[in-house]
């Protein structure tokens, strides 16, 4: 028996990427295969938001079929429910995914049955104050917040725990965790963090001073954006919540309560082997 060994998994939801036939056809597969367990099972397609919001409680594991986007976006549904992902992988990259479709039939029953640890991701919080309306965001990679359509920078003044730390001048300001570091904030020039510190980077995204660079948080502090005079923009959550912002706007980031959860067999140095392919990709 693993040292990771765990109760057995009795209810299982397949989420697969939206217009890929290739994911389509595994899920069904998957389904037929794990009812034939005597497990419950059910699945669907991505964007049928509000049927997922519908059968995820009860849920102990989603299998997600797709690449980091779909997984992005399954997440902010999963973490408040406290239901892991099991990622297999349709897309490229694949940093948050776990299988790929060429080893579901050889290994998938070891999670099933309990042979895995949990890999916990930190999450952000954005909650934005604009024109008298409140909203509030949540997002497992980045919050950033860019210029608009117009071809000209924003002033933001950035405030950390209440303190001034100073007002950046730039086409924007990314909030990244670690999972997101390696993302947007990466192509930005920002540093890259293990996925399990808990803790924030706000990188400026093509500032006007050179003075302007990237800054670890530690994991409870609380940032404040706020648009100054003729600055507009966008906030962007993921990469797929986007909202507007009027000059003036004021938006609050902080780390969130819940975390994304992972299951996992490959060891936690299976990162470095992917973030190495990643950068010699990019070379």
């Amino acid at each position: 028996m693993s040292d990771n060994q765990r109760a057995p998994i009795a209810s299982v939801g397949i989420i697969y990427r939206e217009r890929s036939s290739e994911a389509a056809a595994l899920a069904q597969t998957l389904e037929e295969r794990i009812r034939a367990t005597g497990r419950r099972v059910w699945s669907a397609e991505r964007d049928g938001e509000s049927a997922l919001g519908d059968r995820l409680p009860g849920t102990d594991v989603a299998l997600v079929l797709g690449g980091d986007g779909t997984i992005l976006s399954v997440a902010r549904l999963v973490a408040p429910l406290n239901i892991p992902i099991l990622g297999i992988n349709f897309g490229r990259v694949g940093f948050l995914t776990e299988l790929e479709p060429s080893e579901v039939e050889e290994k998938l029953a070891l999670y099933l049955g309990g042979d895995y640890w949990v890999d916990e991701r930190s999450m952000l919080q954005a909650e934005v104050g604009d024109n008298g309306q409140h909203h509030r965001f949540i997002a497992l990679n980045d919050i950033v917040v860019v210029r608009g359509a117009e071809p000209r920078v924003i002033y933001i003044k950035i405030w950390i725990d209440g303190h001034n730390y100073n007002t950046t001048v730039a086409d924007g300001i990314i909030v990244s965790t670690a999972t997101g570091s390696t993302a947007y904030n990466l192509a930005a020039g920002g540093p890259i963090l293990h996925p399990q510190v808990r803790s924030s980077v706000i990188t400026p995204l093509a500032p006007h001073l050179v003075a302007d660079r990237s800054l670890i948080l530690e994991p409870n502090a609380v940032i404040t954006l706020e648009l100054e005079d003729d600055s507009t923009a966008v906030l962007s959550a993921d990469g797929q919540i986007n909202r507007d912002l009027g000059e003036h706007a004021q938006v609050v980031i902080r780390g969130n309560a819940h975390v994304t959860k992972f299951l996992r067999r490959r060891p936690p140095t299976y990162f470095y082997r992917i973030l190495s392919a990643k950068l010699r990709d990019n070379l």
